[in-house]
């Protein structure tokens, strides 16, 4: 912010993400904003903001943000998509070296606690069938780590054609999602979020899982049927599942998947760390930065001094 405001007016209004009327009344002459997700940025917001050429946000996802209504009034929307990745690379190979060593990270499996402890015999990454479910920036991340354990790569992108060369690059086999499913030993979803696909993994695509597979998610939980995925770990179709999700209505008392031993919800910590905020921060200033010092000529209208706003 400091970098930033020595560079262009800034202000930074925290209270306004709280009070949508006051954040309307401020956007007159703001040309930069930088929002937390739930602030929406639709119609509303643009018409009170006739000067806005970027809206920029350190989440990736178009939950709340119009993309056509940006495109249609050249208003760029900046996100740092690939900031995350190797934040999410680490949780991702820990998670699941957690959970392939049965008794870390869910609880233990016994029938009653009068039973003789057992030590649950784990599995080795060394040798396994990891599926990769996405080809995003945390896949590229990933991809080497498991590799250079041992580990067999399988994936599926159903945007990213089986003859693309990114799969040879990644040293992935690329498959059908019900083939990937049914030969992984765990599976890694990575996917992207888009309303198509909520609910992808239901009732029928996880009957294909190969049993006793192990899985780990840092996309969105709606990818997910609750009922289904409770379904799975019930039966040990799935052995043991965690999920990366600030949601905490997965787990609330009464939640399908509330209580389930081999369950866990951990609340979004793939992508919280120091060094993640520091690279999404300075990739979104340089943006703005870069975008505010195009001439006015490159934009519809007339433009004002420039102010950023962040809340």
């Amino acid at each position: 912010m400091d970098w930033l405001a020595a560079r262009h007016p800034l202000a930074y209004k925290p209270s306004l993400q709280y009070d949508r009327a006051a954040l309307l009344r401020e956007l007159g002459e703001v040309r930069a904003l930088v929002l937390p997700p739930q602030v929406q940025v639709n119609a509303e917001l643009l018409d009170a903001a006739p000067h806005l050429r970027v809206v920029a946000r350190l989440e990736e996802g178009d939950a709340n943000t119009d993309l056509e209504g940006c495109q249609r009034r050249r208003v760029r929307v900046v996100q740092a998509a690939s900031g995350v990745a190797r934040a999410q690379a680490e949780y991702v190979l820990g998670a699941l070296l957690l959970l392939m060593r049965r008794g870390m990270g869910v609880r233990p499996l016994s029938a009653s606690a009068a039973e003789v402890p057992v030590v649950p015999v784990g599995r080795e990454v060394h040798g396994s069938t990891v599926g990769l479910l996405g080809l995003t920036a945390t896949a590229h991340a990933v991809a080497p780590l498991f590799s250079a354990m041992g580990a067999k790569l399988i994936g599926y992108d159903p945007a990213v054609h089986r003859s693309s060369e990114l799969w040879g690059r990644l040293g992935v086999t690329p498959l059908g999602l019900a083939d990937l499913l049914g030969r992984a030993d765990a599976v890694v979803c990575l996917m992207g979020y888009a309303s198509r696909y909520r609910g992808l993994f239901n009732d029928r695509t996880l009957a294909d899982c190969r049993q006793g597979q192990y899985w780990v998610s840092v996309s969105r939980h709606e990818l997910f049927d609750p009922s289904a995925l409770a379904d799975a770990l019930r039966a040990r179709t799935m052995a043991a599942c965690i999920i990366d999700s600030a949601d905490a209505s997965l787990t609330e008392p009464g939640a399908e998947l509330a209580g389930l031993p081999n369950f866990v919800r951990t609340p979004g910590l793939a992508d919280n760390t120091i060094e993640t905020k520091v690279r999404e921060s300075w990739f979104i200033l340089d943006r703005i930065h870069e975008m505010l010092d195009l001439p006015d000529a490159d934009f519809d209208g007339q433009m004002s001094t420039p102010m950023p706003l962040t809340l």
